[in-house]
């Protein structure tokens, strides 16, 4: 596959499961050699190709677990569309003022919790996911307007992070006991639809001396202002809503534009008595992979504005580094590319780039710096993260 730093190895293997076909993959990607699943349905694909599903799982899990309990392999054999399952890597963390070591996606919830010692070399998770979909692109036929992505709790971070800067190949996102991070938040290139749920119980959003998340009126909107408000800000929404609710959820959507802003729609939903976990009927009455999906057709459907196609894209990784920074562009050239420190200040300018290039920023500390792009296709500002060398 040229130009990609991807080595790929099929396992041997290939599953039948109710006339699904499994596939374990092993990529390695960035010396790193990650696991996938990818689950193909038994019906031909539909005119356009296959949609295709991403599920991302949450902290200490992996993508068999997922597989196995978010009832996203079951509606894709229903609904006709693939379902992936790729895992995370492990890393070092803080938690409830312990270290640990275990599974995690690399965005704000990871960052924000370093562990002390020798700063880690965190790879960049949403360029494995592009070498996932492209993958899956090359393989099977899938339409290339249908790729959405849903989470939980360190995933649903994830998926958040995803609408912030993978825009151009997701169509759209939802996750479950995860919110965009401090981190993550930018301006996208390309705003997407999005939905987060929480449940009353999860104890990850408790804040004393509260037992449980107000679920009374309106009161959530107040309890959650930081952390909603930061989503409408990067969408380009205002605080205005409308509200659809039932005995169990109360299901807020934003969606009137900032003056002069191209915004996506946000939905909120609070679940009455759902702990920390990713409703799948079972544990909850409630599938999260059925309403998410009607949401992501929805979405396609009702989209008013045409989503940046792949070969658009500009690619900057990887985000966070510690110095060592690739910029690839495609079909488009880099007229100028600006960087700039988290007060404001410009550090450096650089012309004309080639459609492949690598900086060495090594030089400048850690912290956050933002890249201003002008391209032929317009200008655009991404935030990169940099860590110590």
């Amino acid at each position: 596959m040229k130009k990609l730093l991807l080595f790929i190895v099929f396992c041997l293997s290939l599953i039948s499961l109710y006339s699904q076909r499994r596939f374990d993959w092993k990529i390695k990607v960035d010396n790193e050699l990650r696991d996938v699943i990818i689950v193909q349905p038994s019906h031909p694909a539909p005119p356009g190709g296959y949609p295709v599903v991403f599920m991302l799982h949450g902290t200490s899990g992996d993508g068999e677990k997922f597989y196995n309990i978010s009832g996203w392999k079951e509606l894709g054999e229903e609904e006709n569309f693939i379902t992936v399952f790729p895992s995370s890597l492990s890393w070092c963390f803080v938690e409830d003022g312990i270290e640990k070591h275990n599974t995690k996606w690399v965005n704000g919830d990871l960052l924000d919790k370093p562990c002390s010692g020798k700063p880690q070399n965190y790879i960049d998770d949403i360029h494995f996911l592009r070498q996932v979909a492209k993958l899956i692109q090359d393989s099977m036929s899938v339409n290339q307007k249908m790729i959405f992505a849903s989470g939980f709790s360190n995933g649903s971070a994830m998926i958040h992070k995803l609408a912030m800067d993978a825009g151009d190949l997701f169509a759209a996102v939802a996750g479950c006991s995860g919110i965009l991070m401090e981190l993550d938040s930018t301006t996208p290139l390309n705003r997407i639809p999005t939905w987060s749920i929480v449940g009353s119980l999860d104890d990850r959003f408790l804040k004393p001396p509260y037992t449980e998340l107000p679920f009374g009126g309106d009161s959530i909107l107040s309890y959650l202002n930081v952390t909603i408000n930061r989503m409408l800000v990067c969408q380009g929404l205002t605080p205005t809503y409308s509200k659809s609710e039932t005995s169990i959820t109360k299901t807020y959507l934003f969606n009137e534009s900032q003056p002069g802003s191209t915004s996506k729609p946000y939905l909120f939903s609070l679940i009455k008595d759902m702990t920390h976990e990713y409703p799948n009927g079972l544990n909850y009455p409630i599938s999260a992979a059925k309403i998410f999906w009607e949401f992501f057709k929805r979405s396609v459907a009702t989209g008013t504005e045409e989503i940046g196609t792949i070969k658009d894209q500009i690619n900057i990784y990887p985000n966070p580094s510690d110095g060592i920074l690739n910029i690839k562009a495609a079909n488009t050239k880099i007229e100028r590319l600006d960087i700039y420190n988290s007060q404001g200040s410009k550090l450096l300018k650089v012309d004309q780039l080639k459609e492949t290039y690598q900086m060495d920023l090594t030089q400048y500390p850690e912290g956050i710096y933002f890249i201003q792009v002008k391209t032929s296709y317009g200008n655009f500002t991404k935030k990169w993260i940099k860590t110590s060398h």
